[in-house]
């Protein structure tokens, strides 16, 4: 299927952000227990003044149907795609990206899916278009009423799954319920600081797209690789690892400096990849910038 590209912007690997999806092991989450999926190829059309969520468009490679993305975020339609996004108009599977982590458990589990899949998904694609009948008799959703609320605590649940997972691990298999549930808030913390900033990138950008052309001041590179090792991976550290302990000692407990310095290899891990997401976003969009 061939898109108009003076029409459309075109978001598909290797864009910046089906990379992050890709790579990035908390969305193993949202694709293996919730059912969230991110099509392989979305469509941005460049005309219009509204927001981008109103101008966004999944083609199906099947029918070469340019389906509202809005469709798959109304209420009741948003989880649940494990086997992919339905086209409403000629219910075929429109393929998605797999994050690698995803594939990995997949492959390990393979015996345990394999024929349980093959027996439930005729009935799911009934059940799929049952749902894609109740969406679109709805009005589709504004980019207003996408409430910031629902994306920060749906982050927030996602990160701290993944940190109970790795806590677990590295616990041989020992549960510690409480410390579990006192590291919730600081995931939900996260998950709204991440929701905000992206938000204010989002009004930066266009901002900037709409002042007038000026010659602009050669600045110094960023090195993202630092930014990213130490300030974010630095802040991981510190959010799921100090100011957890720091609440179990005011609750009488003792620190735990073994288990807390443990954790800083694999946060500056987590923020060196950040950091080389943001080094290849901004070169991206700087080639952009020279081409255009």
């Amino acid at each position: 299927m061939r898109y108009d590209k003076n029409r459309f912007k075109i978001q598909a690997l290797p864009h910046p952000l089906s990379l992050l999806w890709v790579l990035f092991p908390v969305f193993m989450f949202n694709e293996l227990i919730l059912g969230q999926r991110v099509p392989k190829v979305t469509l941005i059309d460049k005309e219009g003044d509204k927001p981008s969520e109103e101008r966004s468009y999944i083609p199906c490679p099947h029918c070469e149907t340019l389906n509202d993305r809005r469709l798959w975020a109304t209420k009741g339609n948003a989880f649940g795609h494990w086997f992919g996004l339905v086209c409403p108009n000629c219910y075929q599977i429109i393929p998605c990206l797999w994050n690698i982590f995803s594939l990995a458990i997949l492959a390990i589990t393979f015996p345990l899916w394999y024929f349980p899949v093959r027996f439930f998904r005729h009935r799911w694609i009934e059940k799929e278009k049952e749902r894609l009948a109740d969406g679109l008799e709805r009005p589709p959703l504004q980019a207003t009423s996408i409430h910031s609320l629902r994306i920060g605590i749906v982050s927030g649940v996602s990160g701290w799954v993944m940190w109970v997972i790795f806590e677990v691990v590295r616990n041989g298999g020992e549960w510690d319920l409480k410390t579990m549930l006192e590291s919730l808030p600081f995931c939900f913390l996260v998950g709204f600081v991440s929701d905000y900033s992206m938000k204010e990138i989002k009004k930066e950008k266009e901002r900037l797209a709409n002042v007038p052309e000026r010659p602009l001041i050669r600045a110094k590179s960023i090195n993202w690789f630092l930014r990213g090792t130490f300030y974010f991976g630095g802040f991981l550290w510190v959010a799921f690892e100090i100011l957890p302990e720091m609440w179990k000692v005011l609750n009488g407990g003792k620190w735990d400096l073994r288990m807390m310095f443990d954790m800083l290899p694999f946060c500056l891990l987590v923020g060196f990849v950040w950091g080389s997401f943001m080094h290849v976003a901004t070169n991206l969009k700087g080639r952009k910038g020279r081409k255009t």
